[in-house]
């Protein structure tokens, strides 16, 4: 039985899709000036996000996408993109701060802890500047959101790179596992069985 298919190439010339993997994304983070409560003397530092995939959904992209070929319909644009962070596999598995332990990794790697999503590793040919990716995982604690325009704009000046996307049922299988983990409920304390 042939290998499904779990990836394609991004295409620029159409919307950012969901599921979808950029490199280089760059974000600033704005610093505050403590001694100068005056916004006007803010600075930014920039962050470099090696691995991203975009989690906002394809009809909201769709939308944006249209609406800036078009320059109508300003009410459909997005003001951000959202992401959640990537990192290579083994940055994840031998991260000491995370201390996951080989049996923890095990179910890193079969999708099935809450917190983290495992990528195979992308072949050169289902990747846009065809070098391929290698085994990555996201951390759904880890969000952020670029600013639309100037997500495209990294894009179109190279900046940041449309890489590869992921493909059904693959898609709905991390998204469903990302909504589920931001779905969580916190109880203020489990359920007790008196069945010991």
């Amino acid at each position: 039985m042939p290998k499904s298919i779990i990836y394609r190439a991004s295409n620029k010339k159409e919307a950012f899709r969901q599921g979808e993997i950029l490199t280089g994304v760059i974000q600033f983070k704005p610093i505050p000036n403590e001694s100068s409560p005056n916004l006007e003397n803010t600075k930014f530092k920039p962050i470099v996000h090696p691995y991203g995939i975009i989690v906002t959904q394809d009809c909201d992209l769709d939308w944006d996408y249209t609406a800036r070929q078009n320059q109508d319909k300003t009410y459909k644009l997005l003001n951000s993109i959202l992401f959640c962070e990537i990192y290579t596999a083994t940055e994840i598995r031998f991260n000491k701060t995370l201390q996951i332990n080989s049996s923890e990794w095990n179910l890193v790697k079969s999708n099935r802890h809450q917190q983290y999503h495992f990528f195979e590793k992308v072949p050169s040919e289902f990747e846009a500047i065809q070098e391929g990716l290698p085994e990555l995982t996201a951390d759904f604690k880890k969000v952020f959101a670029i600013d639309a325009e100037f997500l495209y704009h990294q894009v179109n000046t190279k900046i940041a790179k449309r890489r590869t996307v992921l493909e059904s049922p693959y898609l709905e299988h991390f998204s469903h596992r990302y909504h589920d983990f931001h779905g969580r409920i916190g109880l203020p304390a489990q359920h007790e069985s008196e069945k010991g």
